[in-house]
């Protein structure tokens, strides 16, 4: 990996971590260039504005959401692990000081954000909905879930209930989430 790409990647993990902790206007380049030991020049260089930087925050996100689930998108499989993968996903970045997820800590500012980004969180968000939904179908066609009603609307009730969560966790520990999860579990008809 060249130097530039290193430092580039390097400014996307330290702004995707302060965009988590403190939301799009809780930071600066200064804030991402001190701990990096580099100068706010080199930000500028790879992100012109912040405006570039969040929307390529929201691309790293939904390639890295892609990467995951392109193997059940296209072929199927088991539900469950797909279930529990979101579930150790979330606690992970809850531990590692990430609390809220990009479509949480933008949700505050959305108003603020370009047309453009504005399309880019859309996506996002839809294909981790088209995905979800997907998991919750598979699941209740394979056995692995009971639920009533639509999966799509399902989906999004339980979306809605992890993200609480991880703002409920944030001022109340993990424990909130092992809770919900929890509640999730039961709520698809899943025994342990």
């Amino acid at each position: 990996m060249s130097a530039i790409s290193n430092t580039r990647e390097q400014i996307i993990d330290t702004a995707l971590q302060l965009l988590m902790q403190r939301g799009m206007n809780g930071f600066s380049y200064r804030d991402i260039s001190e701990p990096l030991g580099i100068k706010n020049a080199a930000v500028h260089y790879h992100f012109p504005s912040k405006a570039k930087l969040i929307k390529s925050l929201i691309r790293e996100s939904h390639q890295a959401l892609r990467k995951g689930t392109a193997e059940f998108m296209a072929y199927g499989g088991p539900a469950r692990p797909q279930l529990e993968g979101l579930f150790e996903f979330t606690m992970k970045q809850c531990e590692c000081g990430r609390p809220v997820c990009v479509a949480g800590a933008l949700s505050v500012d959305f108003e603020e954000l370009s047309s453009g980004t504005k399309e880019a969180l859309n996506r996002f968000m839809m294909d981790t909905l088209a995905w979800f939904t997907k998991v919750l179908e598979t699941g209740r066609e394979q056995g692995e879930f009971q639920f009533n009603g639509c999966a799509r609307n399902k989906a999004i009730s339980i979306m809605a209930m992890i993200q609480g969560a991880r703002q409920f966790a944030r001022i109340h520990g993990p424990a909130a989430l092992e809770c919900t999860f929890k509640q999730i579990r039961t709520d698809l008809g899943i025994e342990d």
